[in-house]
C-alpha cells in the first residue's frame, strides 16, 4: 500500500512538472508568433492563466491569455506599459507549436497602456507643455499670431476619435485681452494618432493620471498570431 502512495505521489509530481514544462513552451511560442505578427521591438511576456493546462490543451480553448509589454510604437505615439487580457482564445496543439498557416483566435481583447504627456507636446505648437489639472490638462506657452509671439494658457479636455486621442481647449486666456479670436484655439486643438493598436485594439478611453495619460482599448475576434 505505501509503495502504491509513493507511486501516486510521483505520478502526481511528474504530471504536475509535465504541465508546467508544456505551459511555458507554450507561451514562449505565443510570445514569438506575437514579436513576429506585430514587429515588436523585443518579446512580449505571455502568461496562460488556469490550470491544468493540459486539459485547455486538449479542448483547444484557452480561458485566458495576459500579454505585457514595456514600450511598443503604435502609429504616431509610443506606448508604454502595455497589458492586454485576450479571453476566449482557441488554438490548435499545432498552432502553439508553431506549425500550420492558421490563425490563432481570441473572442476579445481588453488592455491599457500609458503615453507620456511628451508625446502630446510634440504635436502642440512649438515651447507648449501640459500640466496634469485633475480629471483634464492644463497648457501654456507662447503662440505665434500675426506674426507676434502671445502667451497663451489654456485648459483642454481629452477625447476619443476615429484617428486617436482628440485634445480640445475649452478654456483659452490671454493677458489683456477679453475676446479671443479662433486661431487661438485652433492652435491647441491636436490629434495623436492612435489607429494603429497592436493585436487590432481600438481605442476606447483615455484618462489623465499623475504620470502621463492612461488609454484602454479593445477589440473583439482578435486574430493575434500567424506563423
Amino acid at each position: 500500500m505505501r509503495k502504491l502512495l509513493i507511486g501516486v505521489v510521483i505520478l502526481a509530481v511528474l504530471l504536475v512538472a509535465a504541465d508546467r514544462i508544456s505551459v511555458a513552451v507554450a507561451e514562449n511560442q505565443i510570445s514569438d508568433r506575437l514579436a513576429s505578427a506585430y514587429g515588436l521591438a523585443g518579446k512580449p511576456g505571455v502568461t496562460i492563466t488556469g490550470f491544468p493546462f493540459l486539459t485547455q490543451v486538449v479542448t483547444g480553448d484557452y480561458q485566458q491569455i495576459d500579454v505585457s509589454a514595456n514600450q511598443v510604437s503604435a502609429g504616431g505615439a509610443v506606448l508604454h506599459d502595455l497589458n492586454v487580457r485576450l479571453t476566449g482564445v482557441h488554438a490548435t496543439v499545432s498552432q502553439l507549436l508553431g506549425n500550420g498557416s492558421s490563425m490563432v483566435t481570441a473572442d476579445r481583447a481588453v488592455g491599457s497602456a500609458m503615453v507620456g504627456f511628451g508625446t502630446v507636446d510634440h504635436r502642440l505648437p512649438s515651447g507648449f507643455q501640459l500640466h496634469p489639472d485633475g480629471k483634464n490638462l492644463s497648457v501654456s506657452g507662447n503662440l505665434a499670431v500675426g506674426g507676434a509671439r502671445i502667451p497663451v494658457s489654456a485648459t483642454v479636455t481629452l477625447g476619443v476619435s476615429g484617428s486617436g486621442i482628440s485634445v480640445t481647449p475649452v478654456h483659452v486666456s490671454v493677458p489683456g485681452v477679453a475676446t479671443l479670436p479662433s486661431a487661438y484655439s485652433s492652435q491647441l486643438r491636436v490629434v495623436v494618432p492612435l489607429s494603429t493598436l497592436p493585436l487590432h485594439l481600438r481605442l476606447t478611453s483615455v484618462h489623465v493620471t499623475p504620470d502621463g495619460l492612461r488609454i484602454g482599448a479593445a477589440a473583439r475576434d482578435v486574430q493575434f498570431a500567424r506563423t
